[in-house]
């Protein structure tokens, strides 16, 4: 496994480099630091590719590439740029899925939908159809009895 990225605590202040882009940013808070470095590498990747599709466009006006080489960059770009960001994320024992803000349903009737993470629950496939499925005197008891 490759580091790309370090986050490490200097001198009372939090640092985070990217040493393919050469960037190092410092801040007060790792998630102050952590956000201003999102959007600089997603802005930086962004213009990187935007500038591949402007040059397989000069080629193709050239006759130098083929609309495939565009069509597959373009869809390279939407892909990237125009989904939603979402991602596992483990703590602990736990999974759970997180969602960009702007992408998270929000409801007034549910305060729960503002939560950034959602827990993933392994429904496991089971070879007797047994899973969470109820067991007779489980809960007969009250807890401390």
């Amino acid at each position: 496994m490759d580091d790309i990225g370090r986050l490490k605590k200097a001198n009372g202040r939090y640092e985070f480099s990217f040493d393919e882009l050469n960037l190092v940013v410092r801040g007060a808070h790792a998630e102050w630091v952590l956000e201003a470095a999102t959007e600089i590498i997603t802005q930086a990747n962004q213009a990187d590719m935007e500038g591949q599709i402007s040059e397989i466009e000069a080629l193709m006006e050239m006759g130098e590439a083929d609309e495939i080489d565009l069509d597959i960059l373009k869809d390279e770009h939407q892909s990237r740029f125009e989904r939603m960001p979402q991602c596992v994320v483990s703590m602990g024992d736990m999974d759970y899925r997180w969602i960009a803000p702007e992408g998270r349903e929000v409801s007034d009737d549910n305060p729960a939908s503002r939560n950034s993470m959602e827990r993933l629950i392994d429904q496991s496939a089971t070879r007797n159809d047994t899973f969470q499925q109820n067991v007779d005197g489980a809960y007969d008891r009250a807890p401390n009895d």
